[in-house]
């Protein structure tokens, strides 16, 4: 997942125009830790509050149907969808513990 990156690429702020290039979903997911995704969804979710969002479309929770997926790095669930409904609670209180609104997305036929 890519971090917020505001339209200015010279703002008055010290990180307009930054991007945070985040772990892919699926590579965090693999650890199958709850504390390293509660991490990195507050991670996320700093840097969308300090930069003046309000709402991360994501987490993407949408199940691997299709091995040629090109968006599946995208998404917590990998093939498992139990994977993904473990995963998804400490990642949504992960971004939202930072004032941030979470809208976890794609539970079907995103494919």
């Amino acid at each position: 997942m890519n971090g917020f990156r505001s339209g200015a690429a010279q703002g008055t702020g010290p990180n307009d125009g930054t991007s945070t290039r985040y772990p892919a979903a699926q590579m965090i997911a693999a650890s199958w830790d709850e504390s390293v995704i509660y991490k990195w969804g507050a991670a996320i979710g700093k840097e969308f509050f300090e930069k003046g969002a309000q709402v991360i479309l994501g987490p993407g929770l949408n199940v691997h149907r299709l091995p040629k997926g090109g968006r599946n790095f995208e998404y917590l669930s990998g093939e498992d969808p139990y994977l993904g409904y473990v995963l998804s609670k400490p990642a949504v209180w992960g971004i939202q513990n930072q004032s941030i609104e979470a809208v976890a997305k794609h539970f079907v036929n995103n494919n």
